[in-house]
């Protein structure tokens, strides 16, 4: 067992594989892996599936986690954009250099945070509208990492943007192959 910790943030309206996939990969790395629910403990993704979480968001400082993790799906990412204390615990996240990763939707809470700026972005296929937003540089790769921010396209690239949070963990590509059950995952 390692010792990061992560957060995955959840709104109502969560894309149900861009939060669970991080959550399982990362726990299997031996990551402390902890779910903060944006209002409430039980949270409704965008497919119909419940979950539960161990805290809410307004119980926790972003300083005691080696990352921050935004799934997208909608309206959960919008969710969360429309949220100050999703904003303001981002913000010292990122300002403590810890790791701001955004999925599909998800990276438009990052453009909105102001972290975003001068970075390389990506997200679900539509997002490059941000493209015309200043500084903000979409790029429309599966994967991104700039500094300290990770992005990805969407569901079909979590296990990619999962691993991608492993290593700059700073897990070694040993045990992210491991528990990538030995295939050769690209990111």
């Amino acid at each position: 067992m390692n010792n990061k910790k992560v957060c995955i943030l959840l709104a109502d309206g969560f894309e149900e594989v861009e939060a669970l996939t991080p959550a399982d990969v990362l726990h299997r790395l031996g990551v402390d892996v902890v779910l903060a629910g944006l209002e409430t403990h039980k949270i409704k993704g965008s497919h119909g599936f419940s979950i539960s979480t161990e805290v809410l968001l307004k119980d926790i400082s972003s300083s005691d986690f080696d990352a921050v993790i935004l799934p997208g799906g909608l309206p959960g990412a919008t969710n969360l954009r429309n949220s100050e204390d999703v904003s303001r615990f981002i913000n010292q996240a990122y300002s403590a250099n810890k790791i701001c990763a955004a999925i599909c939707a998800a990276p438009v809470v990052l453009r909105d945070c102001g972290i975003a700026k001068d970075k390389r972005i990506t997200g679900y296929p539509g997002t490059e509208q941000l493209s015309l937003s200043p500084d903000f540089k979409y790029t429309g790769a599966d994967v991104e990492i700039d500094g300290n921010i990770i992005t990805a396209k969407g569901m079909g690239k979590a296990f990619s943007f999962s691993f991608a949070i492993a290593k700059s963990l700073g897990l070694s590509d040993a045990e992210i192959k491991e528990v990538a059950d030995g295939s050769f995952i690209s990111f």
